[in-house]
Protein backbone atom coordinates (compact mmCIF):
# COMPACT_ATOMS: atom_id res chain seq x y z
CA UNK A 1 0.00 0.00 0.00
CA UNK A 2 1.32 3.24 -0.40
CA UNK A 3 0.53 6.33 1.30
CA UNK A 4 1.09 10.48 0.87
CA UNK A 5 0.70 12.78 2.68
CA UNK A 6 1.19 16.19 1.57
CA UNK A 7 1.01 19.76 3.27
CA UNK A 8 2.09 21.83 1.11
CA UNK A 9 5.68 20.23 0.23
CA UNK A 10 6.96 22.07 -2.52
CA UNK A 11 6.33 25.45 -0.37
CA UNK A 12 8.22 24.04 2.10
CA UNK A 13 11.13 23.55 -0.52
CA UNK A 14 10.30 27.05 -2.22
CA UNK A 15 10.68 28.76 1.50
CA UNK A 16 14.43 27.30 1.69
CA UNK A 17 15.50 29.15 -1.48
CA UNK A 18 12.63 31.87 -1.69
CA UNK A 19 12.07 35.24 0.26
CA UNK A 20 8.91 35.53 2.86
CA UNK A 21 7.28 37.45 -0.54
CA UNK A 22 8.27 34.09 -2.54
CA UNK A 23 6.52 31.95 0.33
CA UNK A 24 3.45 34.31 0.42
CA UNK A 25 3.21 32.98 -2.97
CA UNK A 26 3.73 29.73 -3.21
CA UNK A 27 1.54 26.52 -3.08
CA UNK A 28 1.44 23.85 -5.52
CA UNK A 29 1.86 20.39 -6.10
CA UNK A 30 1.44 17.90 -8.52
CA UNK A 31 1.70 13.50 -8.04
CA UNK A 32 2.32 10.86 -10.58
CA UNK A 33 1.57 7.99 -8.67
CA UNK A 34 0.89 4.34 -9.51
CA UNK A 35 -0.24 1.50 -7.18
CA UNK A 36 -3.13 -0.41 -5.71
CA UNK A 37 -4.43 0.69 -2.18
CA UNK A 38 -2.87 4.15 -2.22
CA UNK A 39 -3.64 6.53 0.34
CA UNK A 40 -3.25 10.44 -0.91
CA UNK A 41 -3.89 12.94 1.27
CA UNK A 42 -3.03 17.16 0.21
CA UNK A 43 -4.26 19.66 2.32
CA UNK A 44 -2.91 24.03 0.83
CA UNK A 45 -4.16 26.25 3.26
CA UNK A 46 -3.53 30.33 1.49
CA UNK A 47 -2.03 31.95 -1.81
CA UNK A 48 -2.06 30.55 -4.66
CA UNK A 49 -2.63 26.75 -3.92
CA UNK A 50 -2.61 24.25 -7.06
CA UNK A 51 -2.40 20.59 -6.99
CA UNK A 52 -2.10 19.97 -10.66
CA UNK A 53 -3.25 21.99 -14.26
CA UNK A 54 -4.24 21.03 -17.38
CA UNK A 55 -0.82 20.65 -18.60
CA UNK A 56 0.30 18.64 -15.70
CA UNK A 57 -2.45 17.03 -13.65
CA UNK A 58 -2.11 15.07 -10.36
CA UNK A 59 -2.10 11.25 -11.94
CA UNK A 60 -2.83 8.32 -9.75
CA UNK A 61 -3.62 4.45 -11.26
CA UNK A 62 -4.22 1.93 -9.20
CA UNK A 63 -7.59 0.34 -7.80
CA UNK A 64 -8.53 0.85 -3.77
CA UNK A 65 -7.33 4.66 -3.74
CA UNK A 66 -8.29 6.88 -1.30
CA UNK A 67 -7.58 10.27 -2.19
CA UNK A 68 -8.48 13.50 -0.36
CA UNK A 69 -7.99 17.48 -1.01
CA UNK A 70 -8.15 20.13 0.89
CA UNK A 71 -7.65 23.51 -0.41
CA UNK A 72 -8.70 26.57 2.06
CA UNK A 73 -8.67 30.41 0.78
CA UNK A 74 -6.95 31.50 -2.55
CA UNK A 75 -6.70 31.07 -6.47
CA UNK A 76 -7.68 27.15 -5.42
CA UNK A 77 -7.37 24.73 -9.36
CA UNK A 78 -6.99 21.22 -8.51
CA UNK A 79 -6.58 18.89 -12.27
CA UNK A 80 -7.46 14.76 -11.03
CA UNK A 81 -6.46 12.17 -13.06
CA UNK A 82 -7.65 9.48 -11.43
CA UNK A 83 -7.50 5.38 -13.27
CA UNK A 84 -8.64 2.43 -11.33
CA UNK A 85 -11.71 0.82 -9.87
CA UNK A 86 -13.31 1.07 -6.62
CA UNK A 87 -12.18 3.78 -5.60
CA UNK A 88 -12.78 6.83 -2.92
CA UNK A 89 -11.87 10.22 -4.16
CA UNK A 90 -13.15 13.46 -1.59
CA UNK A 91 -12.39 16.98 -2.92
CA UNK A 92 -12.95 20.23 -0.53
CA UNK A 93 -12.67 23.65 -0.88
CA UNK A 94 -13.54 26.32 1.05
CA UNK A 95 -13.31 29.85 -0.29
CA UNK A 96 -11.77 32.31 -3.51
CA UNK A 97 -11.53 31.33 -7.13
CA UNK A 98 -11.75 27.40 -6.34
CA UNK A 99 -12.14 25.16 -10.13
CA UNK A 100 -11.65 21.31 -9.95
CA UNK A 101 -11.43 18.97 -12.75
CA UNK A 102 -11.75 15.21 -11.91
CA UNK A 103 -10.94 12.95 -15.23
CA UNK A 104 -11.68 9.30 -13.48
CA UNK A 105 -10.87 6.58 -16.43
CA UNK A 106 -8.21 6.90 -19.25
CA UNK A 107 -10.59 9.10 -21.27
CA UNK A 108 -12.76 8.49 -24.57
CA UNK A 109 -13.57 4.78 -25.45
CA UNK A 110 -12.02 3.67 -22.27
CA UNK A 111 -13.58 5.40 -19.28
CA UNK A 112 -14.93 1.99 -17.82
CA UNK A 113 -11.14 1.44 -16.10
CA UNK A 114 -12.92 3.93 -13.78
CA UNK A 115 -15.83 1.62 -12.37
CA UNK A 116 -17.13 1.95 -8.72
CA UNK A 117 -15.96 5.08 -7.47
CA UNK A 118 -17.15 7.36 -5.60
CA UNK A 119 -16.24 10.71 -6.17
CA UNK A 120 -17.00 14.02 -3.79
CA UNK A 121 -16.79 17.41 -4.90
CA UNK A 122 -17.60 20.31 -2.41
CA UNK A 123 -17.23 23.86 -2.89
CA UNK A 124 -18.03 26.70 -0.50
CA UNK A 125 -17.63 30.33 -1.41
CA UNK A 126 -16.26 32.45 -4.71
CA UNK A 127 -16.22 31.41 -8.48
CA UNK A 128 -16.22 27.68 -8.07
CA UNK A 129 -16.74 26.14 -11.42
CA UNK A 130 -16.77 21.71 -11.77
CA UNK A 131 -16.00 19.14 -14.22
CA UNK A 132 -16.65 15.76 -13.14
CA UNK A 133 -15.89 12.74 -16.15
CA UNK A 134 -16.54 9.45 -14.83
CA UNK A 135 -17.23 5.90 -16.02
CA UNK A 136 -20.14 3.74 -15.35
CA UNK A 137 -21.18 2.37 -11.66
CA UNK A 138 -19.63 5.31 -9.69
CA UNK A 139 -21.38 7.73 -7.94
CA UNK A 140 -20.08 11.73 -7.91
CA UNK A 141 -21.40 14.04 -5.09
CA UNK A 142 -21.28 17.38 -5.36
CA UNK A 143 -22.50 19.97 -2.53
CA UNK A 144 -21.62 24.01 -4.06
CA UNK A 145 -22.71 27.08 -1.28
CA UNK A 146 -22.38 30.24 -2.88
CA UNK A 147 -20.73 32.38 -5.43
CA UNK A 148 -20.30 31.80 -9.26
CA UNK A 149 -21.23 27.85 -9.64
CA UNK A 150 -21.00 26.49 -12.42
CA UNK A 151 -20.82 22.50 -12.73
CA UNK A 152 -21.14 19.55 -14.76
CA UNK A 153 -20.62 15.93 -14.32
CA UNK A 154 -20.58 13.37 -17.43
CA UNK A 155 -20.93 9.87 -16.91
CA UNK A 156 -20.28 7.47 -20.06
CA UNK A 157 -20.40 3.81 -19.71
CA UNK A 158 -19.21 1.93 -23.05
CA UNK A 159 -18.66 -1.52 -22.13
CA UNK A 160 -21.60 -3.43 -22.14
CA UNK A 161 -20.38 -6.06 -18.98
CA UNK A 162 -20.98 -2.89 -16.61
CA UNK A 163 -25.00 -3.16 -16.62
CA UNK A 164 -25.29 -0.55 -14.05
CA UNK A 165 -25.74 2.94 -14.44
CA UNK A 166 -24.48 5.99 -12.88
CA UNK A 167 -25.45 8.46 -9.94
CA UNK A 168 -24.85 12.19 -9.54
CA UNK A 169 -26.40 13.99 -6.36
CA UNK A 170 -25.90 17.76 -6.77
CA UNK A 171 -26.57 20.40 -4.34
CA UNK A 172 -26.32 23.89 -5.31
CA UNK A 173 -27.45 27.12 -2.56
CA UNK A 174 -27.01 30.63 -4.13
CA UNK A 175 -25.01 32.20 -7.15
CA UNK A 176 -24.97 32.02 -10.87
CA UNK A 177 -25.31 28.56 -10.71
CA UNK A 178 -25.82 26.93 -13.98
CA UNK A 179 -25.86 22.71 -13.75
CA UNK A 180 -25.08 19.99 -16.30
CA UNK A 181 -25.43 16.43 -16.00
CA UNK A 182 -24.52 13.92 -18.83
CA UNK A 183 -25.69 10.18 -18.43
CA UNK A 184 -24.86 7.84 -21.09
CA UNK A 185 -24.37 4.46 -22.23
CA UNK A 186 -25.90 1.10 -20.61
CA UNK A 187 -27.36 1.01 -17.64
CA UNK A 188 -28.75 -2.41 -16.71
CA UNK A 189 -31.91 -2.99 -14.45
CA UNK A 190 -30.48 -0.12 -12.22
CA UNK A 191 -30.44 2.47 -14.84
CA UNK A 192 -28.64 5.78 -14.38
CA UNK A 193 -29.65 8.18 -11.46
CA UNK A 194 -29.75 11.93 -11.11
CA UNK A 195 -30.65 14.22 -8.28
CA UNK A 196 -30.65 17.99 -8.62
CA UNK A 197 -31.45 20.56 -5.87
CA UNK A 198 -30.78 24.21 -6.56
CA UNK A 199 -32.09 26.98 -4.48
CA UNK A 200 -31.75 30.88 -5.25
CA UNK A 201 -30.21 32.99 -7.83
CA UNK A 202 -29.69 32.65 -11.92
CA UNK A 203 -30.35 28.61 -12.16
CA UNK A 204 -30.55 26.86 -15.58
CA UNK A 205 -30.53 22.88 -14.93
CA UNK A 206 -29.77 20.21 -17.89
CA UNK A 207 -30.00 16.80 -17.30
CA UNK A 208 -29.59 14.23 -20.20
Amino acid sequence: MSRVKVYGLLSALFVLLANTHAWAQANSVYIDQIGNNSVIDMTQTGSNNTIGTGTANTKSYGNNQQITISQIGSNNVAALNIQGNNSTILSTVTGSLNNLTVDCGAGSGNLASCGDTSITANATGDSNNMTVTSGGKNTSTTNITGDTNNLTITSGVDNSSNLVGSKSDVTVVGGLNAVTIVQDGVAGGTGHDAKIQVTGDSNTVTAT
